[in-house]
């Protein structure tokens, strides 16, 4: 059988049911008395074939892939109790933040269709989500993505579901075609639904994701509509203090980057901020330093990348953030600076790496070494501090091809 772990290691065959019902506990909710569940949710995150049906590419799993999925439930969707506000629940339950997701209900031919939309940008990966749903998630983060997953309490095969009756309403309204969607369910688009792997009780359903791409703008406002019923998203607003944001203010003299009286802060505010001038300042290779300059609402947001490779510890960096830094050098790792002369939002989860697919920094557990205090939170930067850490390069980046390194929408090149 195929070996997967959840808390605890499952190789033989006497764990075999426990494989099916591994989700309830790792929730830590199994509990014998809920009876209705309202939606279910399997982890289809194996090894994906694209196949041609019907001049459509889609996505199958192998049978056995499947077994090893159903212990992975997405984003541990093991159930949502019927209750007045489904939607808390569901962000309760998977550690979502609830922006990122909603539901609509509808009656079709009497029998109750509940159909979830999760959006996927780097903030998902910061739920109960397990390593092999961040793999199948990851190559749609940037790409204005949703995960859809229609369900029923019923158990049939074929269910008349129509994702193509799927629209999403920002000012103008978009229906995505045949090539905005991509079937992790196989026959997920013609309406084909599986059993639930945790018993034929739990009901049946399907998956999908559906690509929006240029056609949506998550920093605005959007409805997602199917048969009458909205869905609506309000995602990308920056942080505020009055929303309870860490505000970072540790001074730059704290860091310890500079030896001589001149504070970080300030060559960091200076007008000639680029690759050459702060590979210069640090005595670094030009290749292993990059700038980026980003306009928000907020203020500009100034980012420096060092790319930690061991010649660093030649460079003017200073003895006491060389020290911090010397076990990460050569560790295919990365340090940012985040500044802003009149202050801005910044959030490390919203960098990634690129080359041929996107990998999310926040794939991994613990992902950011802190050289400043808060860096892993999203921060509103006060005017003139600076936010610090280091993060490795994803596995599955070869380090020595090139790659990007994105910050939401803006990217820079290595090498």
């Amino acid at each position: 059988m195929v070996s997967c772990e959840i808390t605890k290691e499952v190789d033989d065959d006497h764990d075999h049911a426990y494989l099916w019902d591994a989700p309830r506990i790792l929730l830590g909710i199994l509990d014998l008395r809920v009876r209705r569940l309202v939606v279910w949710r399997r982890l289809l995150a194996g090894r994906h074939c694209p196949v041609r049906t019907s001049e459509v590419t889609v996505m199958q799993m192998t049978k056995a892939r499947r077994m090893c999925v159903a212990a992975f439930l997405l984003f541990c969707f093991t159930a949502i109790v019927v209750s007045a506000d489904p939607r808390s629940n569901f962000a309760q339950e998977t550690g979502l933040d609830i922006d990122l997701i909603n539901l609509v209900k509808v009656e079709v031919d009497g029998t109750e269709l509940t159909v979830v939309f999760v959006f996927i940008n780097e903030r998902t990966f910061r739920s109960k989500i397990s390593p092999a749903l961040r793999e199948a998630l990851a190559p749609y983060v940037g790409r204005n993505a949703c995960y859809v997953n229609p369900s029923i309490e019923q158990v049939v095969s074929l269910f008349d579901f129509d994702p193509f009756d799927i629209s999403v309403v920002q000012g103008d309204t978009y229906s995505p075609d045949h090539d905005g969607w991509v079937e992790i369910t196989s026959g997920f688009l013609v309406g084909r639904f599986e059993v639930n792997p945790s018993g034929p009780s739990h009901g049946s359903g399907s998956e999908g994701i559906m690509v929006l791409g240029d056609a949506l703008d998550p920093s605005r406002p959007f409805d997602i509509v199917y048969l009458g019923q909205r869905a609506h998203f309000d995602i990308g607003r920056e942080p505020s203090v009055d929303e309870g944001v860490t505000s970072a203010t540790t001074p730059p003299s704290d860091i310890g980057v500079l030896e001589d009286e001149t504070t970080l802060g300030r060559i960091l505010s200076q007008e000639v901020f680029s690759d050459e001038a702060m590979a210069s300042l640090f005595e670094l290779d030009l290749s292993l330093v990059r700038t980026m300059r980003i306009v928000q609402r907020s203020g500009e947001l100034r980012l420096l990348f060092i790319r930690l490779d061991p010649q660093v510890q030649e460079s003017a960096l200073g003895e006491e953030l060389l020290e911090i830094l010397s076990p990460l050098l050569g560790a295919r790792a990365l340090m940012v600076w985040a500044f802003s002369p009149e202050g801005a939002a910044f959030s490390p989860w919203h960098l990634y790496v690129q080359q041929d697919t996107n990998y999310p920094i926040g794939l991994f557990s613990n992902p950011f070494v802190e050289i400043t205090a808060g860096f892993s939170r999203s921060v509103l930067l006060e005017p003139g501090y600076v936010a610090a850490g280091v993060f490795h390069l994803p596995d599955g980046v070869d380090s020595t091809l090139p790659f990007s390194v994105h910050y939401g929408t803006f990217g820079v090149e290595y090498p």
